[in-house]
């Protein structure tokens, strides 16, 4: 599954990208560990939004691993190369807005319920030659509705600098974590049985 079978035509899109000096084995696995503790100006900015929108105010769960609660649901993994998450949200709404509903990618692909955008985001992991990986994040946004398509636009353009900052710390902070993994494994001596 790639972002082309949940949303084909975003109305909005970011991408970012980050070669990391690890195997593609060792970035996946960094990333699904990566935890908000690990991302400070993430936790910061999600506090902001939270009192801005009348949310609950406080910090996400430290110990909290990012994959195991994204603001839309994982749909595809296929280690360890990508995931790729989706949903319907109203994120410019004080306290995010209605519930919304459980869809597989078909039924988000199909989704046209009036006043939703459709989001998608995925993390790309690619060889790059030397060892290192190319670890890309896509997000796209397409709204139900030319209303809503206005509503979010707004919203966009206020929260667009901070989603950018978010996306580049996830990188960082995976590449942090998947290089020193490297290194703690070339520093470690050689036992009888690797020998």
């Amino acid at each position: 599954m790639t972002l082309d079978d949940l949303i084909p035509a975003a109305h909005f899109c970011e991408r970012h990208r980050r070669v990391i000096a690890a195997p593609p084995e060792q970035v996946w696995a960094a990333l699904q560990e990566l935890r908000t503790s690990d991302l400070p100006v993430t936790r910061i900015l999600m506090a902001i939004r939270s009192l801005a929108a009348f949310r609950r105010a406080g910090e996400p769960e430290p110990a909290a691993r990012i994959l195991d609660d994204p603001p839309v649901p994982v749909l595809d993994a296929d280690p360890p190369r990508r995931i790729v998450a989706g949903g319907v949200m109203q994120p410019w709404k004080p306290g995010g807005g209605a519930q919304p509903p459980a869809l597989d990618a078909a039924a988000l692909r199909a989704f046209d319920g009036p006043g939703w955008v459709k989001c998608a985001f995925d993390f790309e992991l690619t060889p790059h030659p030397a060892g290192r990986t190319l670890l890309t994040t896509e997000t796209r946004v397409e709204a139900t509705d030319p209303g809503t398509r206005r509503r979010f636009g707004m919203y966009w353009l206020v929260i667009r600098a901070g989603s950018g900052l978010i996306r580049r710390e996830l990188l960082f902070a995976t590449a942090r974590a998947a290089e020193r993994a490297g290194r703690g494994t070339a520093d470690r001596p050689a036992t009888a049985a690797s020998r």
